[in-house]
């Protein structure tokens, strides 16, 4: 019988992460998520030592590894498609919970409103940091450009010079493409990977029908959380905002999408990225955040030995 869950939550870890600093994103999760969760380290960065760092820390993390590197774009869509596999040949949740090891969890009970969200919308499988169109903007006035559409328009359009790049590939996307925009897709439209929820359902319906990982496609030159969004439409789910107003998400692709003050007022819960805010670096923005969980139930120091 498969272990009873509200949550499960994937890291994917690749070559140039620093285990400080998955070592502070999970203990963020430690401190914060109060439901009944596991974490599932996907670690594709043939460095044994992060592996055996995090199970020092934090023995209770399931760490898959793997033999080879796969790399970005569609090898980081592979690797996670094994990830969520694993998570659901395992166990019983309600909602899996995706964070780059640039994400970080900043106030109690993140999951309680994701949760909640999937409830209410049975029919949404995919929700996070929605984008549309060209330029989406958020709350707090940042422009996401949504260079990734111009790739997805590429293949519908056919003979473009993207397309023509791997005409065999593309061939089979854009098939699975119309039947996406028959079930409502939108040409581009994206949650973005950084941070994202999938619904149990959706994750199902995925490998029913052979999409985790679709092996035909693996050549394809397009960025994993694109092309995910574009498989949930498939399957004919629609897709949420988690990030807008009250809703938990605060994401942008590179940098925090405002100061660690202003989302901290703000009661986000679940922010990306930590690389940077203005002159801020990492740490320091790690350090901040640190500052705001009881000192006693988290490491002293980013410092790991």
């Amino acid at each position: 019988m498969k272990n009873r869950l509200d949550l499960v939550i994937v890291i994917p870890v690749g070559p140039t992460c620093k285990v400080e600093f998955i070592l502070d994103t999970i203990a963020s999760i430690e401190f914060y998520v109060h439901s009944d969760y596991r974490i599932i380290v996907s670690d594709d960065s043939q460095n044994a030592n992060i592996s055996v760092k995090i199970k020092q820390h934090y023995p209770q993390v399931i760490v898959n590894s793997y033999d080879q590197n796969h790399g970005k774009g569609m090898g980081l869509y592979t690797t996670l498609c094994s990830a969520y596999r694993y998570a659901l040949d395992n166990f019983d949740f309600d909602v899996l919970l995706r964070l780059d090891t640039d994400a970080l969890i900043i106030a109690h009970d993140p999951e309680l409103p994701i949760l909640k969200f999937f409830k209410s919308n049975p029919a949404v499988g995919l929700a996070g940091r929605y984008v549309k169109g060209v330029h989406s903007p958020d709350d707090f006035d940042n422009v996401w450009h949504n260079g990734g559409r111009e790739h997805i328009v590429a293949i519908a359009k056919m003979f473009t010079r993207y397309y023509l790049r791997h005409p065999f590939v593309n061939w089979k996307i854009r098939k699975l493409l119309f039947q996406a925009i028959h079930q409502g897709y939108e040409l581009g439209e994206l949650v973005f990977g950084g941070s994202y929820a999938f619904s149990r359902i959706a994750l199902e319906k995925l490998n029913e029908n052979g999409l985790l990982p679709w092996h035909a496609v693996r050549a394809a030159d397009m960025e994993e959380d694109h092309f995910f969004t574009l498989l949930v439409a498939s399957v004919g789910l629609k897709f949420g905002d988690l990030a807008s107003g009250t809703q938990p998400f605060a994401c942008t692709w590179r940098g925090l999408p405002a100061s660690p003050e202003e989302l901290h007022r703000a009661k986000k819960k679940i922010i990306h990225s930590t690389r940077f805010w203005q002159n801020l670096n990492e740490e320091e923005i790690r350090d901040y955040f640190r500052s705001k969980r009881v000192p006693a139930m988290v490491p002293d120091s980013l410092t790991v030995s």
